[in-house]
């Protein structure tokens, strides 16, 4: 650039002068051409610092990712997919698959795959982001594929690729690999006797009793999944159902048989709040027709940590005392409702000393007590059935009610004691060893003895308890009495009894029909109603008795004459079958006038 000044000619009072120049304003035009490389400075810093950022983040990225292809397989497996492999690597036995490809290889092995359960909480499930996935896959016998014949062979489960949740974005399709297989045998027939407590199921089978179902429980207490496995077993009237029950905890990965049940009822176990606690308790119905019977358990961690199911006993009461044992000895014979009002006593006087063991044994009987009393109230047309009722329930004074009703047959209320294969005189032995100057269960317990040992050894028994005690006795006495009074056939108009047919009669018949009737012959039909017939009528003789009553004092008793005998056939009165006085079943008047026990 030039340092010379720059010279302008101008002209002044007619002279030509030049002057300095000076310089001129550059013009606005320029002025854009220079802001592009102000501005590019900053974004020029941004940029590179972006670009710096994205750099080390890809390294850090690619380093993260090669740590965990070398740390973590499943990841290795995920990248792979990716990549190009070698087909015998794909199919390889430790290799994870699809859900498909696993039930496309076990039916390519001769297996019997049923349909996949899912091993997880419905929210879980359906999140597509969550960890992992397990899934239970039960493998039926070959031989028999419909479901009357099913029979569970083992459990699989599977347990999805457990990815890290920047790479559960871009998972796709999810691939299982094998967690854990589980063996199924069923239960013995020994030991269904006595989950069932029904000795008509034993056919002298030593082979396990097939299981052919299985289900999860939902809901079901968490963590972990809870599956119940079930079979069917009939053997005449007797209907059973049976299986086992199994828990899978996700941290574990692995089953494990909690416990074996059985219910003669055909019922399935369930989940119920039945104490106080927080967990439910599994509960599993073993009554049978009206006596009341549930197996309840609950879960507590083992010293281990491992979960154990444990069944609510009544064997030993939680702290000592003698109403706390008797209360639990009239439960344990099936008096609920006595023994209910008994514990509920002993919670009152010691409030201090209740334990939830104590709670729990009580929230235990007031499960059966509940069901008895609603069994107990239930009106029945059939009163021997409302008497079964009562004393399953230790009601004896209402039974003693219905049973002097006069509609009770007592007739069926002795093949129910006969019949009694123990129950009942459990109970009356178990009410007398808590109150043994009960008079009513002394009553039952009499009639009981009464009929199914001795009668002199069932009086003797009623004396010794009442002691000195008459009046009792002697109503015990009544009830005797009236037990063993026969069945009551109520009188009925006696049928019309066809005559015989007979040739001599019916030749007179027809000739009597075809005569006019008149006077005399009327006279003598009221006559021949009083006299037996004629030594010729002896097949009619059987059939007809003569009322002797009945004949006139001015009548004979001699046999009728000819014409007598041809009016004999219409003659239409109802013949009287000779039939054996029958004592009615309806009370004495010693029981009637007997007070109430």
């Amino acid at each position: 650039m030039s340092i010379n000044p720059k010279f302008s000619r101008q002209v002044r009072n007619g002279k030509v002068v030049y002057v300095t120049a000076t310089p001129r304003p550059q013009p606005d035009r320029a002025r854009p051409q220079s802001m592009p490389k102000r501005l590019l400075g900053p974004f020029q810093a941004s940029l590179n610092l972006l670009l710096l950022t994205g750099t080390v983040t890809t390294v850090m990225g690619l380093g993260w990712l090669s740590f965990q292809v070398i740390t973590d397989p499943d990841v290795a497996f995920w990248l792979n997919q990716f990549l190009p492999t070698s087909k015998t690597t794909q199919t390889a036995t430790h290799q994870p698959r699809t859900l498909q490809q696993i039930l496309k290889r076990l039916q390519q092995q001769e297996q019997s795959p049923g349909k996949p359960i899912v091993l997880a909480a419905e929210s879980a499930a359906q999140n597509p982001l969550v960890a992992t996935k397990d899934i239970l896959v039960p493998i039926y016998d070959k031989d028999c594929a419909e479901m009357a014949c099913q029979q569970l062979q083992s459990l699989q489960v599977y347990r999805s690729l457990k990815l890290p949740a920047l790479l559960r974005l871009f998972q796709g399709k999810r691939y299982y690999r094998l967690l854990d297989q589980v063996a199924i045998k069923g239960l013995r027939e020994s030991k269904l006797v006595n989950l069932a407590n029904n000795p008509r199921l034993v056919t002298g089978s030593t082979r396990p009793l097939p299981l052919s179902r299985i289900e999860a429980y939902h809901p079901a207490p968490k963590p972990g999944s809870w599956l119940r496995l079930t079979g069917l077993r009939t053997e005449g009237s007797a209907t059973a159902t049976y299986g086992q029950v199994m828990y899978f905890h996700p941290d574990e990965a692995r089953l494990v048989l909690m416990l074996n049940w059985a219910s003669p009822a055909g019922e399935y176990p369930r989940w119920q709040q039945v104490t106080g606690n927080q967990q439910p308790e599994l509960m599993v119905s073993q009554t049978v027709g009206l006596e009341p019977r549930f197996a309840v358990y609950q879960i507590h961690p083992a010293p281990t940590g491992v979960l154990q199911m444990e069944r609510i006993s009544l064997a030993k009461p939680a702290f000592a005392d003698q109403g706390y044992a008797q209360s639990l000895l009239l439960a344990r014979s099936g008096l609920w409702s006595p023994a209910q009002k008994g514990l509920l006593a002993v919670k009152q006087k010691y409030p201090q000393r209740w334990s939830p063991k104590a709670q729990a044994q009580l929230d235990y009987i007031n499960l059966h007590a509940k069901v008895a009393q609603s069994q107990a109230k239930q009106i029945s047309a059939n009163p021997v059935q409302s008497i079964v009722a009562r004393l399953i329930n230790g009601e004896w004074r209402a039974a003693l009610k219905i049973f002097q009703t006069p509609n009770t047959e007592p007739s069926e209320v002795r093949e129910l004691l006969l019949a009694d294969p123990g129950r009942l005189a459990t109970r009356v032995d178990a009410f007398l060893a808590v109150y043994p100057k009960d008079i009513n269960a002394i009553a039952w317990g009499t009639l009981i003895r009464h009929l199914q040992d001795d009668p002199k050894t069932a009086l003797g028994w009623a004396q010794q308890r009442t002691g000195k005690n008459k009046a009792a006795l002697q109503r015990i006495k009544a009830l005797v009495k009236r037990l063993d009074q026969p069945r009551y056939t109520p009188k009925e108009p006696l049928p019309k009894i066809p005559r015989l047919p007979s040739p001599e009669r019916d030749s007179k018949k027809q000739s009597v029909q075809s005569k006019p009737p008149s006077p005399e012959r009327n006279s003598k039909k009221q006559s021949v109603q009083s006299k037996p017939p004629s030594s010729g009528r002896t097949s009619e003789k059987q059939l007809v008795q003569p009322k002797k009553q009945q004949i006139a004092p001015g009548q004979s008793s001699s046999p009728p004459t000819a014409n007598q005998e041809s009016t004999i056939p219409q003659v239409e009165t109802t013949p009287q079958v000779e039939i054996s006085p029958v004592p009615s079943s309806t009370p004495t008047p010693e029981n009637q006038t007997s007070p109430e026990l």
